[in-house]
């Protein structure tokens, strides 16, 4: 299991006092508002660090943090990961996992074991595309959307799908 998500990449100061923009990769973009202690990922080493106020720019969380206070001292971190360890992820609902966590996960169908889930993506449309290993290889593209996969076992670590001919 992981023990810190992604939720987010600095981008670009807001501002003089510190203050910077975040590209969210969390799906709870209110997330951001209740955030009080997250963590940078500097150099290999996570960072922590303390939120003392969040506000919104075009449906972009600007976050200040306690340890930086100029642009000077903000501007060095464009680019840098952000993440809640697993104590300040938000908190899941019957049936929901976190990404991070399935991540190793055999992918099977019918037919058996289609590979291992190494990766997964986000595209623009607000979709999850799971990028499978397969066993001679190659790399399937499976959609995560009901009509694909059908079941995410946590207790067996399998991710069971139903493929189109195809894929």
């Amino acid at each position: 299991m992981e023990d810190f998500f992604r939720i987010g990449v600095l981008t670009s100061p807001h501002g003089v006092k510190g203050e910077i923009s975040v590209y969210p990769t969390s799906d709870d973009l209110e997330r951001y508002r209740d955030l009080s202690v997250c963590f940078l990922k500097l150099k290999g080493e996570m960072k922590e660090v303390h939120v003392t106020s969040c506000k919104y720019k075009k449906n972009q969380p600007v976050l200040k943090f306690e340890e930086y206070n100029t642009i000077e001292e903000i501007e060095p971190l464009r680019q840098t990961e952000l993440y809640v360890d697993r104590e300040h992820a938000v908190a899941l609902e019957d049936g929901e996992y976190y990404m991070a966590d399935i991540i190793g996960f055999d992918v099977v169908d019918s037919n058996g074991k289609v590979g291992v889930l190494k990766d997964y993506i986000e595209n623009g449309a607000d979709q999850t595309i799971f990028l499978v290993e397969c066993e001679d290889g190659s790399t399937k593209y499976i959609l995560d959307i009901p009509e694909f996969v059908k079941n995410v076992d946590l207790d067996s670590k399998k991710i069971h799908v139903e493929l189109i001919k195809g894929m």
